[in-house]
């Protein structure tokens, strides 16, 4: 395979199918990742400060890593695509915010670096959506800025288990909350979707014809309240274990 067949994936010899193989396959090693860390939780939490750090520092020149080739090539085979590429996707602004509070030492951020992890990755975990699969190098993109970056999430969490209060919860809506009306501003402007304020992907309605009867606002506020919570109550419960 040329260099550039990977970049751009304009042959497509194993397409990605919805619940396929591949699918059922990365939501599974997301699990058994998830197992992983949760029965290993301790010995995680007991690990040296040194080693702590080392491990987070790695995953975020990871995803900085996958970001950077993501523009460098995009820019480079004139592929880059303001309508979908922009860092505005709610995935890839939990990527960053995972880089920055970690290069930057900002454990007291920590706290919203858990929820992020999880909040953006889930759908797109779930309903996961790329032209082709192992042969693409946007398939190796959505993996490490999703899957990784959930398993990592849960690793952090039991690295650094920081308090966790209705008051995170409550802050991190109000500001996601802003960022989707300013991007709905945008995309009425610019003809884009990001944050899926102006529709819900197609895909999507057609595996759930429903959905199109419902305002997406409300789907998507469901949605965001309803793994929030989840979270927080599970993080709440785990940090007062370990204490």
């Amino acid at each position: 395979m040329k260099l550039k067949e990977f970049f751009v994936d304009e042959n497509i010899t194993i397409p990605f199918k919805l619940f396929g193989k591949t699918h059922l396959f990365l939501i599974a090693f997301v699990l058994v990742g998830l197992m992983v860390i949760y029965f290993n939780r301790k010995r995680l939490y007991q690990l040296s400060n040194v080693l702590k750090r080392r491990i987070v520092v790695i995953f975020a020149i990871i995803l900085l890593l996958n970001m950077i080739v993501l523009y460098v090539s995009s820019f480079y085979y004139q592929t880059f695509d303001y309508k979908t590429m922009l860092p505005f996707h709610l995935c890839y602004l939990s990527n960053y915010f995972y880089i920055i509070a970690v290069i930057l030492k900002k454990e007291n951020r920590y706290s919203y670096l858990y929820f992020l992890a999880f909040l953006g990755p889930i759908p797109a975990i779930i309903f996961f959506d790329v032209v082709s699969v192992w042969e693409s190098f946007n398939f190796y993109l959505y993996v490490i800025s999703h899957h990784l970056l959930v398993i990592m999430g849960l690793c952090t969490f039991y690295l650094y288990p920081r308090k966790v209060e209705l008051k995170h919860v409550f802050k991190l809506v109000v500001v996601l909350n802003i960022i989707y009306f300013l991007m709905k501003i945008f995309n009425y402007y610019f003809g884009t979707n990001y944050f899926f304020s102006q529709a819900i992907p197609p895909f999507i309605i057609h595996l759930m014809p429903f959905l199109k009867y419902i305002p997406v606002v409300i789907i998507l506020e469901g949605m965001e309240i309803l793994i929030l919570w989840g979270l927080y109550l599970f993080f709440k419960r785990q940090a007062s274990l370990l204490k």
